[in-house]
């Protein structure tokens, strides 16, 4: 598993911003320092999602909220639609593109959250741990669903006589969205709007998963088909 994951925004240029994330060993959750103080807007009764499981009494700050604080450069980042070029090594490999700032920011986002101990998105890490930056709808949701397949047969290898479907699926992206409509509101104070239209990004896409997933699906089947040449799916 990589121990570190590089973002680097306009990476050599003046206007470069570099993010770097730092793997826990012991659980591959984002390292954060204990005695970081994060901003008030990372606390947990501000814009508190309305489905969160968390007590304030307990829990001073938002688990994501307080990672995307501590990982957020401080520089501008110029508007959401400024073009840039990203570049993403995790120690194994380099991914580079040719993007916008909120894409960019999106990507990250959405890594931050599936390394956070939000009850919401911690289905997600092992999906993060795979990491693809700036991925299209079309390969979000093959590695989305792949990979909570996976999961589901991982987890009931020993009860065979169990069903694998996509109901929970379905609830858990339906969490999701409630979770980044409501830091578009924690983002709404800042002075950029380049990380609220990346929440937005993040949003939209997590809702297209969950609404067109029957659809996409299906066009997903009929790719497997042309590529395996057999219509029950199957390789020859």
């Amino acid at each position: 598993m990589p121990p570190e994951i590089r973002y680097s925004l306009n990476p050599g240029q003046a206007d470069g911003v570099a993010v770097r994330l730092r793997l826990a060993p012991e659980n591959h959750g984002l390292m954060v320092p204990d005695d970081y103080e994060a901003p008030a807007w990372a606390r947990l009764e501000h814009c508190q999602c309305h489905h969160c499981p968390l007590d304030p009494a307990t829990h001073r700050d938002c688990p994501i909220a307080r990672n995307l604080a501590y990982t957020l450069p401080d520089q501008d980042l110029g508007e959401s639609f400024h073009e840039i070029e990203l570049r993403v090594e995790d120690g194994q490999r380099e991914y580079r593109a040719h993007t916008t700032v909120q894409r960019a920011l999106s990507s990250l986002f959405g890594l931050v959250c599936a390394l956070s101990d939000c009850p919401h998105t911690r289905f997600l890490r092992p999906m993060a741990l795979f990491h693809l930056p700036v991925s299209t709808e079309t390969e979000t949701l093959a590695r989305t669903v792949g990979f909570y397949l996976l999961s589901r047969y991982l987890d009931n290898r020993p009860r065979t006589e169990l069903s694998v479907d996509l109901d929970d699926l379905h609830q858990a992206y339906r969490n999701l969205g409630e979770l980044n409509r409501y830091f578009v509101q924690r983002f709404r104070q800042g002075g950029s709007d380049g990380p609220i239209n990346a929440m937005i990004l993040l949003h939209v896409m997590s809702q297209d998963v969950n609404w067109e997933i029957k659809d996409q699906l299906d066009a997903l089947g009929t790719l497997f088909e042309q590529a395996t040449g057999d219509s029950d799916g199957r390789m020859q």
